[in-house]
């Protein structure tokens, strides 16, 4: 092993893909899709995960862009290869899945920062909805978002995602969370063979 996934960080992972376009830029392709296919393996427990959740009524009956079944599939999910580095550290992500569906998203991960919930759209203290009538006419109207209904609205994701203590992710973390030492291994021994390869030639 030359380096371990720990000790690589962000400088070494672009010095990698550039070496590895020096010597044949589908080489250096072929090592994103590589990683990206460890990324599409995580997504599966997740989509599963989210394909099992029971979404609260108000996320439902409205047509708006947060709809449960508005936009894109509840099951959505983009997968990225896109090398960043967080703050000060060098150490970086290689692979992100993303979540696709807005409403997902906000079951996933509404109030989890512990950030101030409540205000409404642009700190208006209301929140425009769209509902049909039972004729099929389509009505918009402002709908009042003080910070007591944010707080309930929150403590309903929470109890419908079945939380039982703090963390960054209703649904997509926990699912993927006890197979993460396995994808990580993975991805290391993407990168070590990537890394044999490079060496070979620039040493």
């Amino acid at each position: 092993m030359i380096k371990t996934l720990f000790e690589i960080t962000a400088q070494d992972i672009k010095k990698l893909k550039r070496n590895l376009n020096d010597i044949e830029p589908d080489l250096r392709k072929q090592f994103v899709k590589d990683i990206k296919s460890v990324g599409r393996e995580a997504a599966k427990p997740i989509k599963k995960a989210i394909r099992e959740v029971r979404p609260l009524s108000g996320m439902i009956n409205h047509l708006g862009a947060t709809a449960w079944n508005e936009g894109k599939p509840v099951d959505s999910t983009t997968i990225r290869s896109k090398l960043r580095a967080g703050g000060r550290s060098l150490n970086a992500s290689l692979v992100s899945v993303r979540l696709n569906s807005a409403a997902v998203n906000i079951m996933d991960m509404a109030g989890r920062s512990g950030a101030y919930v409540g205000q409404g759209k642009r700190r208006s203290g209301t929140t425009p909805v769209v509902r049909r009538t039972a004729s099929g006419d389509l009505i918009a109207y402002a709908r009042r978002t003080p910070p007591e209904a944010g707080k309930k609205f929150i403590a309903n994701l929470n109890a419908a995602a079945g939380i039982v203590k703090r963390g960054a992710s209703r649904i997509a973390w926990p699912s993927v969370e006890k197979d993460l030492p396995n994808f990580e291994k993975r991805i290391d021994n993407i990168i070590d063979a990537y890394y044999r390869i490079a060496k070979r030639k620039f040493d």
